[in-house]
């Protein structure tokens, strides 16, 4: 994972982070497909995948455009069977018709316990394939996927830069206030983070008037990939949205100052935008929720 999304504790608008964005694919025809989800897959010499690549999801839908169901495999390197993370992950289609596969390489794709779902993003009333893996991070991060098939070509349209979701950057600000701007976005967003103004005293970012007292980089501001990422059909056409989550961080990864959720919607150009988005302002929060404080040994 990126270190950038991590950050040190030191300190108390509704609309993955995937080492590659291409996908290449290569054709093979091999006369066993036979594998089954938590096992070994039996393709694996014959497609030139490590000998322990197993099979970490499976689903069956047409996603070639040639009206045959097609099976899809999610697999992923484990060193063991029961392993829940998986390195070097890969989807692989069997064509329903010819029984030829095709191997997709997504380069540097790893997590914990991922899944395959099968669904119609782009409009085309051809699945897509979506996958979704956690990073294992303590930002709660997870790497997206999607990839078509049309054609037995295999395409990335959603990658590491979609998986960023909206993009904000801000600075603390006197008055217990963030000032930032994000992607897609029309104007600033200011965030009111008054509900954490006695920790932010404890930790010396604010006096008791709220006047900012640090202005180092190690207080900015900045949101997450999205933790969460779920297929919706919102107006019930048989094309699927997104529907994602996103923390913005303060001084360290437990300091949520604002959510972002947003509706993202796969357009004509071949471009993902937000159909709608939102944030929060928190009026409290719970102490469990509070930030970390260690106070410099010094002080």
């Amino acid at each position: 994972m990126n270190n950038k999304w991590m950050k040190p504790v030191t300190f108390l608008l509704l609309a993955g982070v995937i080492g590659g964005t291409g996908l290449t694919v290569a054709h093979t025809k091999v006369a066993h497909a036979d594998a089954e989800k938590g096992k070994p897959f039996a393709a694996a010499a014959e497609l030139k995948l490590d000998k322990n690549t197993y099979v970490i999801d499976q689903k069956s839908a047409d996603v070639n455009g040639d009206k045959v169901a097609d099976t899809v495999y999610l697999v992923g390197v484990k060193g063991k069977a029961d392993d829940i993370y998986a390195a070097d992950m890969n989807i692989v289609v069997q064509d329903g018709k010819t029984k030829a596969y095709s191997k997709t390489e997504m380069k540097d794709l790893g997590g914990y316990e991922g899944e395959l779902t099968l669904l119609d993003f782009t409009g085309d009333h051809v699945a897509d394939a979506f996958v979704k893996t956690a990073t294992g991070g303590s930002g709660g991060i997870y790497n997206h996927v999607i990839a078509t098939f049309a054609d037995n070509k295999g395409k990335v349209i959603f990658g590491e830069e979609e998986n960023e979701g909206i993009r904000y950057e801000g600075k603390f600000a006197n008055g217990f206030k963030v000032e930032g701007k994000g992607t897609h976005l029309q104007q600033p967003l200011t965030l009111d983070v008054q509900a954490n103004k006695e920790l932010y005293q404890m930790a010396k970012l604010y006096d008791k008037d709220g006047k900012l007292l640090k202005k180092d980089d190690d207080l900015s501001v900045y949101s997450y990939p999205f933790g969460s990422l779920q297929p919706i059909d919102i107006d019930n056409n048989g094309t699927f949205e997104l529907m994602g989550e996103q923390r913005i961080v303060g001084l360290n990864n437990t300091d949520t100052v604002s959510t972002l959720k947003s509706i993202w919607g796969f357009g004509s150009e071949g471009k993902w935008a937000p159909y709608e988005v939102e944030y929060s302002t928190f009026l409290l929060k719970h102490p469990n929720e509070a930030i970390n404080v260690t106070p410099d040994a010094n002080e």
